[in-house]
């Protein structure tokens, strides 16, 4: 859609708003220099220099790199691109460079869902099946409807459509229309918690409320958002991907290391969006946080909506927002939205009382979008932040020297958490502990007694009473239960072993002995060793597969994937 001033206005106005516009503009550049020169630490470097620091591993030629923006008080501060968009063609990244937003596109959706509740064509309250009711009735499951509200917040209990389609052998980067989502999540009987009871980050919520704006509206998302957000704000380069044929003007490709070195292709292909699907640009971005200062889309009571907390059914209010989280950056207070798809990594990060905003959208799956933000931030406002606190100053590096090997060895073993459905493996070689089954094996930091964190990660641990408490961030703490991981006789094994189908996933697979373990296998599913947990519990990689017996026969199963959990498969069926 293209957005046409009105025609016809007297020679005579049209000069007086030339006058009016440079003045303005006048005024707008000398009040961003005045902010920038006042809230600068004395003896700071210039901005431009110190975030061109930051940026500097990928200002280069034959690499992806990263678009960044900063504005203050809602007037640009610094923009600029680093590295190529493409690097088959040589296009380096500019400022008008458009990148895929993963998970930052939910806000859109989410205010695109507001907008339609300010117009009164819908209610935040609204049960889901109003709009789609290809989706089962969890009524008489659950005592609590299924609302948009919860879809916003991630506390719907929907499972991950993506961790449904991991169990049917789905490829990661192959097409899925409207038509397949619907079909998948239709299939579902359970969720993974009462509406309302926890929160949970699922896509599957944001890709429905993409189907509730066309269905309430009339009007598919990219329409919606172009209509009512973007041509308003003069984001003139953003736009809803809903079609993966469509072309994207100035579209950086996306990439991610190959393993024989240099670089290859990670573009998403699917066609559902509301979760994802906007490409968006730096300078674009600006622009979307300028109206969260001085709105021209919608007002600040909407605004407000967009950035309320979500509150649990227990009373208990959550971080996360209607596509946006709350957080603390050294004890300043921030509004925020990070997404990761293929090799695009993006951040769009907030300081309401300070009023910056940065955005920094990636092609490169190397870098660490949100981490980057932060330093940039940190050139701005380091000097108002909590100093940062150097834990290798309060203790000796590797300190564990502290406690003996067999302290250490009382610590590691299996842990479980029967809520999220998640193990914790600690193990002890070479007078230390580590946290192993994430990747490398991460070592603990023996802070005293029988307290560790884990640096690189950000998370503090503390056992006890054959527990494993775990903190992370503002994050309340999970508790973890130590379980005994002896794996079950070869001929008990045996009796696990079969084919199992799942009419929710839509999907097969083997359970089989090897080398003394079990191994689930499936439709472009490598072979999974699964380590025995507890009872009829075993876990392997990110599968939890628990095995459901009546009459002491083994009659089924269920599998979680992170975000889907207790998936029901039958066992004997072709």
């Amino acid at each position: 859609m293209t957005h046409r001033p009105d025609r016809g206005a007297a020679a005579g106005a049209v000069t007086s708003r030339l006058v009016a516009t440079v003045v303005a503009a006048l005024l707008t550049i000398t009040n961003a220099v005045a902010a920038q020169s006042a809230s600068a630490p004395p003896g700071a470097a210039p901005y431009d220099a110190r975030i061109d620091s930051i940026f500097a591993r990928f200002d280069r030629r034959d690499a992806p790199g990263c678009a960044v923006a900063a504005s203050r008080a809602g007037a640009t501060s610094y923009l600029r691109g680093y590295g190529m968009a493409d690097l088959e063609n040589d296009v380096p990244i500019t400022p008008s460079t458009s990148f895929y937003l993963a998970s930052v596109s939910k806000q859109f959706a989410a205010y695109s869902v507001i907008l339609l509740a300010r117009d009164g064509t819908l209610s935040l309250d609204d049960d889901v099946r109003k709009f789609i009711p290809e989706l089962h009735d969890f009524s008489s499951r659950y005592a609590t409807p299924l609302t948009l509200r919860h879809l916003l917040n991630h506390t719907s209990g929907l499972r991950d459509y993506f961790a449904l389609l991991a169990l049917s052998g789905w490829p990661g980067d192959g097409p899925v229309t409207e038509q397949d989502f619907l079909q998948l999540v239709g299939r579902q009987r359970t969720l993974n918690f009462a509406p309302g009871a926890r929160h949970l980050y699922s896509n599957t919520g944001y890709v429905l409320l993409a189907i509730v704006v066309k269905r309430a509206s009339g009007r598919s998302l990219r329409e919606f958002a172009a209509d009512r957000i973007f041509v308003p704000l003069g984001m003139t380069s953003t736009t809803v991907r809903d079609d993966h044929t469509m072309l994207v003007k100035r579209r950086a490709s996306a990439y991610v290391p190959a393993r024989s070195g240099g670089w290859q292709l990670s573009v998403p292909g699917f066609d559902v969006v509301g979760d994802g699907g906007i490409y968006s640009t730096a300078e674009d971005l600006v622009k979307w946080d300028a109206n969260f200062l001085e709105p021209r889309v919608g007002d600040r009571a909407d605004l407000a909506r967009l950035q309320q907390r979500g509150i649990l059914v227990s009373g208990d209010t959550i971080a996360y927002a209607a596509g946006l989280s709350h957080g603390r950056t050294r004890g300043l207070q921030t509004v925020s939205h990070g997404g990761a798809y293929g090799g695009y990594r993006t951040m769009v990060l907030r300081f309401p009382e300070q009023r910056l905003g940065v955005a920094v959208l990636c092609n490169n799956a190397s870098a660490n979008a949100g981490q980057l933000a932060q330093r940039v931030a940190e050139v701005y406002l380091g000097h108002e932040m909590a100093p940062v606190v150097a834990r290798a100053a309060q203790v000796a590096p590797a300190s564990t020297a502290s406690l003996t090997d067999a302290e250490l060895a009382r610590h590691a073993g299996v842990y479980w958490d029967e809520q999220s459905e998640a193990r914790l493996t600690i193990a002890h070689t070479a007078g230390k502990l580590s946290l192993v089954g994430f990747g490398p094996p991460i070592e603990l930091r023996h802070l005293g007694g029988a307290q560790f964190e884990a640096p690189s990660v950000g998370a503090t641990v503390t056992f006890g009473d054959r527990r494993a408490l775990v903190s992370t961030g503002d994050s309340p703490p999970v508790t973890y239960r130590a379980v005994a991981s002896a794996t079950p006789p070869i001929a008990e094994l045996a009796m696990l072993a079969g084919r199992y189908a799942s009419d929710e996933a839509d999907a097969t697979v083997d359970i089989r002995v090897r080398n003394g373990k079990l191994e689930l296998s499936g439709r472009r599913i490598q072979p999974i060793p699964l380590e025995h947990l507890f009872d009829d519990t075993f876990a392997g990689g990110p599968a939890v597969v628990r095995f459901i017996r009546s009459g002491g026969a083994v009659r089924g199963l269920t599998i979680s994937n992170g975000r889907s959990r207790g998936v029901p498969f039958e066992r004997g069926r072709p």
